[in-house]
C-alpha cells in the first residue's frame, strides 16, 4: 500500500512539474530586455566610477540592449566593450526570465597621478597600468619630474603602494619628485621639510625609519628645524639643518 501512494505522489509531482513547464516556460527568443541593472563593486575610496558612466560607454559602442529581444543581446560583446574601457577591470553579464539584463563591473583601482616632465599625465593603479587623467579629478599622491611610463610601473609602484595602503603616508605625502630613479624625494603636508629616499628599494623599512623619527625625534627637535631628511643610507637617518636653524 506504502508502495502504491509513493508511486502516486511521484505520478503527481512529475505531472505538476510538466504542466509548469508548459505554461511558465517562455524560449528566450521571446523575452524583451526590459531593463539594465548596472552594479559598481567599487572597493576605492573614490569611487569615481557609477552607473551612469557604464551607460556612457554602452552608448559610446552604439549598444543598447534596453527593448531588444534577449535572443539578440551579445552578451560577449557587452563584457568585452566594457572591459576594454581603461577605467573598468572586469565586466559580468547575465540576464533572468523576467527580461532584466544584469551588468557587474568592477573599477581599476587608481593609486597615484603621474604629471611628468615630458608631458605625460596619467593615473597608475596598483597593478602597474595606466588609467587616463583627462576625465576623473581624483584625490591622489601626485608624482612628478622624469618618470617614464616603464619607471612608473617598476620604480614607483612599490612606493605607491605603501604610500596609499597606509593611513598616515596617504595622508602625510602629498607630492612624490623623481630626479632620477636613484634620487626620489618625498613632499610632506606636515612639516617644512623634504624627504631623501634615494631609489624607491626597502620603501619599507625606509618609511618605518621615517616614523620612528617622526615620533621620537622631530617632536624635541621641532618640525621644521630640518631642510631635508635623508633616507637613502641603510640604517641610518642623515638630517640637514635649514640654514635658518642653530
Amino acid at each position: 500500500m506504502k508502495t502504491i501512494i509513493k508511486i502516486m505522489l511521484m505520478l503527481a509531482v512529475l505531472a505538476y512539474l510538466a504542466v509548469a513547464v508548459t505554461l511558465f516556460y517562455r524560449p528566450v527568443e521571446d523575452i524583451i530586455c526590459h531593463r539594465m541593472e548596472i552594479e559598481v563593486l567599487d572597493t576605492t575610496t573614490a569611487q569615481f566610477v557609477d552607473e551612469d558612466y557604464v551607460r556612457d560607454v554602452l552608448v559610446a559602442a552604439k549598444i543598447a540592449p534596453e527593448g531588444q529581444k534577449l535572443s539578440r543581446v551579445n552578451l560577449l560583446e557587452i563584457e568585452k566593450a566594457l572591459r576594454e574601457n581603461p577605467y573598468l577591470m572586469s565586466a559580468n553579464c547575465y540576464y533572468t526570465d523576467k527580461g532584466v539584463l544584469c551588468i557587474d563591473v568592477t573599477p581599476r583601482k587608481p593609486i597615484l597621478l603621474v604629471m611628468a616632465s615630458n608631458g605625460q599625465r596619467y593615473y597608475l593603479d596598483e597593478k602597474g597600468s595606466t588609467m587616463p587623467a583627462n576625465r576623473f579629478c581624483l584625490p591622489l599622491c601626485v608624482a612628478t619630474g622624469n618618470i617614464t611610463k616603464e619607471y612608473a610601473a617598476t620604480g614607483l609602484l612599490p612606493l605607491a603602494r605603501v604610500l596609499y595602503a597606509d593611513e598616515f603616508w596617504n595622508r602625510q605625502v602629498e607630492q612624490i619628485y623623481v630626479e632620477d630613479a636613484n634620487n626620489v624625494i618625498l613632499y610632506p603636508r606636515m612639516g617644512n621639510h623634504k624627504i631623501v629616499l634615494g631609489n624607491t628599494d626597502q620603501v619599507g623599512d625606509k618609511l618605518a625609519r621615517m616614523l620612528l623619527f617622526y615620533k621620537k625625534g622631530l617632536p624635541q627637535a621641532g618640525w621644521n628645524r630640518y631642510e631635508s631628511i635623508n633616507l637613502a643610507y641603510e640604517g641610518q637617518i642623515v638630517c640637514k639643518k635649514r640654514k635658518d636653524k642653530k
